[in-house]
């Protein structure tokens, strides 16, 4: 096997984000590994936003199903995958089984070609196959491994990536990724060019709608995956903290996007550090659950 792409930068997570505050929530027993994972999932994820050529984009992504299959045959070439190979998970902790690893790739590939969505069922899908099995994974190599637990992760993570689209959407429309389907754009009356070239002080009617739309399809699943959360016994919902905080700082995000009118058309809105590192201590302490 050739052309090993490079490892992640040792600078991931970045000091002060919401994976930097919630890989310090976890503990020090399961934290390489989840730390291995969530930089595959970076490693990758950066592919269809990273590389411009679709081409060039998918070979690189198909270069690492190839590789996850070497690594399951015991012969792993990528420095994470050895990495990987190398690691002692405690006891209750699992990695995600090889399908997991191929589904989020085969989204991602996806992702790649399609800039537009038809309708928002399909971008539904797509978030619950990238980021809904990126918290599956999570969530086993954590310990919380029985199905409740997986459902409330798969579901966090879908609401993580609505999230993520929310906080996102002028900036990726800007680049040409308009991460919301054409049926909730025609329901607004809002048109895919009025996110990618936004004209300021000309918000489009509809634009109020659809962004309560959009946060409250953000906030539904997370508020419900939280809910999930805390009726799991006390063990497994305490192996999942780490995820119940990233679920809490998304949505405080949305809120920060949802009540600043246009403004995510044209800059991303960020929530202060201080306020994220003050609902990071709030779950550690167990006050937010």
């Amino acid at each position: 096997m050739s052309d090993t792409p490079p490892p992640s930068s040792p600078t991931f997570p970045r000091p002060g984000s919401s994976l930097a505050h919630a890989l310090r929530l976890t503990a020090a027993t399961h934290r390489p590994a989840l730390a291995c994972w969530l930089n595959w999932w970076h490693e990758t994820a950066r592919i269809p936003l990273d590389v411009h050529d679709a081409g060039v984009a998918e070979t690189k992504l198909r270069w690492w199903v190839t590789e996850l299959q070497a690594t399951e045959q015991g012969h792993p070439n990528h420095p994470l995958m050895r990495e990987r190979a190398a690691l002692s998970l405690p006891p209750g902790a699992s990695w995600p089984e090889a399908p997991v690893w191929l589904a989020q790739v085969e989204g991602l590939i996806q992702l790649v070609h399609q800039n537009r969505w038809m309708d928002e069922a399909h971008f539904v899908h797509h978030a619950q196959q990238t980021t809904g099995l990126a918290c599956e994974g999570a969530a086993r190599l954590l310990g919380a491994d029985s199905e409740p637990a997986l459902q409330a992760a798969r579901l966090l993570g879908c609401g993580l990536r609505m999230g993520h689209r929310l906080a996102r959407l002028g900036q990726d429309a800007r680049a040409g990724w308009v991460m919301v389907g054409i049926d909730l754009l025609q329901t607004h009356d809002v048109k895919a060019h009025q996110l990618v070239k936004p004209v300021p002080g000309q918000t489009p009617p509809g634009w109020t709608p659809l962004l309560a739309d959009l946060a409250q399809r953000a906030r539904q699943p997370l508020q419900d995956a939280l809910a999930q959360i805390r009726r799991l016994p006390a063990a497994q919902a305490r192996a999942l903290r780490p995820l119940v905080l990233l679920g809490h700082l998304a949505l405080m995000q949305v809120d920060v996007v949802a009540t600043a009118g246009d403004a995510v058309l044209h800059q991303r809105l960020l929530p202060t550090p201080w306020r994220k590192a003050w609902i990071a201590q709030r779950v550690a302490w167990g006050w937010l659950r």
